[in-house]
């Protein structure tokens, strides 16, 4: 598991459009981009009978822990464990089948005894188990995407997040304020002068912005 720095804007879509057209020159669109530079995404989030994930980031706790199974555009799937710490971040992650995200989701403790071998299905078991863990909210939003491979960077301009619950589908929550984008810059050791001097032109301020915690807010209608 190896740590990155990840560093969130929340900017306006004017700033998005002049950003992107330049990062279409300086950097190469993702490689699994399946249309307008980018790809959609889904993600189901996992929390405790504490509320855990929630309330760390509700009352500022700097170190933020999650489970969530994130689906790709292409059908494949992963169980992901993140943490961060301020701006530094670390993600283990584990390829599902179709099988194993099902038992994921559905707590089929049989099947995932089956799987203990592997470290976060071991893990998420044992939460699962003491602390009540379970599925809590879906996350779907388009990502478009760049990357330049030489230093491993990206950046990402994450749209039209949408909110819904487990047991309702079909009832989705915009979690943005219209116009706004969420802009991600992710690097491991350096990020070169020509990249950031564009990125951070407009001098925005990071934030620590949680599309888990603001879908949540938006469903128990604590949101603005």
């Amino acid at each position: 598991m190896e740590s990155r720095v990840e560093l969130k804007f929340l900017i306006n879509y004017e700033d998005y459009i002049q950003l992107s057209r330049q990062l279409k020159i300086l950097m190469d669109v993702d490689p699994h981009a399946t249309k307008d530079n980018g790809y959609h995404l889904s993600s189901l989030y996992f929390d405790d009978m504490y509320d855990s994930g929630t309330y760390d980031k509700a009352d500022g706790v700097e170190f933020h822990r999650k489970f969530r199974i994130r689906t790709y555009e292409n059908g494949k799937s992963q169980l992901e464990y993140k943490t961060k710490n301020q701006n530094i971040t670390t993600k283990d992650i584990l390829p599902l089948d179709k099988i194993l995200e099902e038992a994921l989701i559905k707590r089929d403790f049989k099947k995932l005894k089956e799987n203990l071998d592997k470290t976060l299905i071991k893990q998420i078991f044992v939460k699962m188990k003491l602390n009540n863990m379970k599925q809590a909210l879906y996350i779907d939003y388009f990502r478009e995407a760049y990357v330049f491979l030489k230093d491993d960077i990206r950046i990402t301009f994450d749209k039209d997040i949408l909110v819904y619950n487990c047991y309702n589908k079909n009832i989705k929550y915009k979690v943005l304020e219209p116009r706004k984008v969420i802009l991600e810059v992710k690097y491991r050791k350096t990020f070169p002068d020509f990249i950031r001097k564009v990125v951070l032109s407009k001098k925005h301020i990071t934030i620590p912005y949680s599309k888990y915690f603001m879908g949540w807010l938006k469903l128990t209608n604590r949101g603005v």
